[in-house]
């Protein structure tokens, strides 16, 4: 597996978001989160997600879909004994999306709006379901996917790790081949770029540092006004 993650804090006077890319002991996965709740409750959402997750995953025998469903169930415990301990803390919660990849599969999981792509063959989908008040609209069809991206309450999240005593975790698996990419990224680049510029940056990639690179960098040229993080996994694995 080849991977990269990159994140900046762009227009923002401090970075809320953070992500890992772990490859050790036989295993590999990435995770991105996106905290809220002020400056020092959103960062300390998202680390001690990323932190909780990474821990969890390192350790797992092996990494399954129930371990993966257990590493998000800490990181929102995590969370929020935090919240409940400390009042500057109160209220903050996180976004959290997860990929673990094998050689011919992958696991994958989200809460909140920090999104999953698969890119495959020259085409770009989503693979994560955003818990967001627009997405529901989108859903039920009162709005179009392009009036999500204006819509005055887009940045208001149904669903978040450390919000709740509990959390409901959305858990993908799905099977990807050598030459695709998983793409995890927070809203700083969702909400700023289309998937159809994606895919263009992707498929015209020279290498995995300058897509992350120039994905970032066509986000914040279009305007993003929040923190921008991008992780890339590839899939190396020979072809059988």
């Amino acid at each position: 597996m080849n991977l990269t993650g990159k994140t900046i804090t762009g227009r923002r006077s401090h970075n809320e978001d953070a992500f890992c890319v772990f490859s050790g002991n036989g295993r590999v996965f990435a995770a991105v989160s996106d905290g809220m709740g002020g400056h020092a409750a959103g960062e300390t959402a998202s680390r001690l997600s990323i932190d909780t997750v990474k821990s969890q995953l390192a350790n797992a025998e092996p990494i399954s879909e129930s371990a993966l469903s257990l590493a998000f169930s800490e990181a929102n415990r995590s969370v929020w004994e935090a919240s409940q301990s400390d009042p500057a803390l109160s209220g903050m919660g996180a976004t959290l999306v997860a990929a673990v990849p094998f050689p011919a599969c992958f696991l994958a999981a989200n809460v909140g709006d920090s999104r999953l792509y698969l890119y495959h063959d020259g085409t770009i989908r989503q693979i994560s379901h955003d818990h967001s008040y627009v997405a529901q609209l989108v859903r039920y069809g009162i709005i179009t996917s392009a009036e999500a991206k204006t819509h005055p309450s887009r940045n208001l999240i149904t669903r978040a790790i450390g919000t709740e005593p509990d959390v409901k975790t959305d858990l993908f698996s799905s099977e990807w081949e050598p030459g695709d990419i998983l793409l995890l990224c927070s809203d700083g680049l969702s909400g700023s770029i289309d998937d159809e510029r994606m895919c263009d940056i992707l498929k015209g990639r020279t290498d995995l540092d300058a897509a992350c690179e120039a994905l970032i960098s066509c986000a914040f040229e279009n305007g993003s006004t929040d923190n921008i993080t991008v992780v890339l996994l590839e899939n190396t694995e020979a072809a059988k």
